[in-house]
């Protein structure tokens, strides 16, 4: 099964709109040029690109460790012969469940922070200011005729009216996270390249540990960042936990593979936590998103947004009919 990858990840930034686009369109590759970094997370050189760029995958497990820490408590285990278990296994779990996810609609708290500000950034020394907002979150399902499934997320708020941003400080600016999943699709995994890493406990439950990267030259349609008028593709690496009983995704974290001097982006990390949730008048049980920490850095100090996701069920759209005057 293929799933579409049209789906949208948008980024807006304080100091005015910057859209990351996944998956839209098949334009060609642009090479970005680095500036000199010593950051595990991109390449060293000071000309290399995102194709060129060293993936911590490729540390020793102790300086990948150091890089994530999160992975602290993980038992190495160094057989590659698992991996190709845990990734087909994967891809089939996922082809069974997105089919039969309906609609649903949850609550969503939203959380941010900006640790500074410049006076000219969008909203001044305001946008520095932490701020909260809640919503009605929406994750919509559309079958479509080649039997593949596309999944698109809204907002709606308290009056059942869709979010509509204006950039402002207080927009939301995390878009599309929460199903990152479907980049272990069996279409999609020969975009990447994988390690198996081991074993490890992750929130009271057994998981495998596979990081991951995407290799540029085989990414069919990456994701952008766009700022303006300045659009620059830009491309994922990663740490996937995986469930040893039901190969259900509990944890991702996603990483730039390369920062993108260009646009100031020089870190976005995500970090998503799935939980099992049992959909009241639906004979079936989802692993959903339960938080999403997105942090990135553009420059002008770390930037901090979380997502809360809590009473998911089933949305149906209501029709009502009116009668001519």
């Amino acid at each position: 099964m293929r799933v579409p990858r049209g789906h949208m990840v948008d980024w807006l930034s304080v100091a005015g709109s910057a859209v990351l686009l996944a998956g839209t369109s098949q334009l060609a590759l642009a090479q970005a040029e680095l500036g000199p970094t010593s950051s595990p997370f991109g390449s060293t050189s000071t000309t290399l690109g995102a194709q060129d760029a060293a993936p911590y995958l490729n540390l020793p497990i102790q300086r990948l460790k150091a890089a994530v820490p999160a992975l602290n408590g993980i038992k190495y285990d160094n057989r590659e012969e698992q991996l190709p278990v845990i990734l087909n296994r994967v891809a089939r779990h996922i082809a069974d469940v997105l089919p039969r996810l309906p609609d649903l609609i949850s609550r969503e708290d939203v959380y941010h922070s900006q640790s500074t500000a410049g006076a000219d950034a969008s909203g001044g020394l305001a946008a520095s200011q932490p701020w909260s907002r809640q919503f009605r979150y929406l994750l919509q399902c559309q079958r479509n005729p080649d039997g593949s499934t596309s999944i698109a997320e809204s907002r709606i708020d308290h009056a059942g009216k869709p979010v509509q941003e204006d950039g402002g400080f207080t927009s939301v600016r995390g878009y599309g996270f929460s199903y990152q999943w479907l980049f272990f699709t069996a279409a999609n995994q020969p975009e990447f390249h994988f390690r198996y890493l081991g074993q490890q406990e992750k929130d009271g439950r057994k998981a495998y540990v596979v990081a991951f990267a995407q290799e540029p030259k085989k990414v069919r349609a990456p994701a952008f960042f766009q700022v303006d008028t300045k659009r620059v593709p830009f491309y994922y690496q990663g740490i996937l936990w995986v469930d040893q009983s039901s190969f259900d995704i509990i944890a991702l974290r996603t990483d730039l593979l390369a920062p993108l001097p260009q646009v100031q982006l020089m870190q976005l990390t995500t970090e998503l936590t799935f939980r099992s949730v049992s959909i009241r008048g639906f004979d079936a049980v989802f692993w959903l998103p339960s938080e999403v920490d997105i942090s990135s850095d553009q420059g002008r100090g770390p930037s901090e947004e979380s997502h809360r996701y809590s009473d998911y069920h089933l949305f149906h759209v209501q029709a009502r009919i009116v009668a001519n005057p």
